[in-house]
């Protein structure tokens, strides 16, 4: 199924958590970039591009979800996120928490993509639908002005 024009934002979001979550990932290969680096880029893009993205989806997304009924899959959505917000505090992480994380990134933007946005896409208000575009065309504004 295509996607929504209004859910746009938040699929083409997911691209930039993909790379991060496969950066991630690999932390553990001989050849990869040191942990601390690669922390380093976490931070950097959850406070840019993660945490407002995550705004995003509690404040318009996962109310929408609730009010068709789809209370299950606003909770995982709030469980990843918080799960992610925990891990994001660590300042010494691991090489295992780093792959930990991106493995668990990963796993939510394939959740949100295939179970969430592929299903229910149809199913949300227009308001709301209307409402995550504005947000993320906002955001988006703010991220490229200086």
């Amino acid at each position: 199924m295509k996607r929504r024009p209004e859910l746009r934002g938040l699929s083409d979001d997911h691209h930039t958590g993909l790379v991060l979550a496969k950066q991630c990932r690999q932390v553990g290969h001989p050849d990869s970039a040191l942990p601390e680096v690669v922390w380093n880029q976490v931070v950097e893009a959850f406070s840019s591009h993660l945490e407002p993205h995550f705004l995003i989806e509690e404040e318009h997304l996962l109310p929408a979800l609730e009010a068709i009924g789809e209370t299950s899959l606003a909770s995982r959505i709030r469980a990843d996120h918080s799960a992610l917000r925990a891990l994001r505090e660590s300042e010494s992480p691991s090489r295992t928490m780093i792959n930990h994380f991106g493995e668990l990134l990963e796993s939510h933007i394939r959740f949100e993509e295939r179970q969430v946005f592929e299903p229910t896409q149809n199913r949300l208000p227009e308001a709301a639908l209307n409402a995550i575009a504005a947000a993320c065309e906002a955001h988006s504004r703010s991220f490229r002005e200086p």
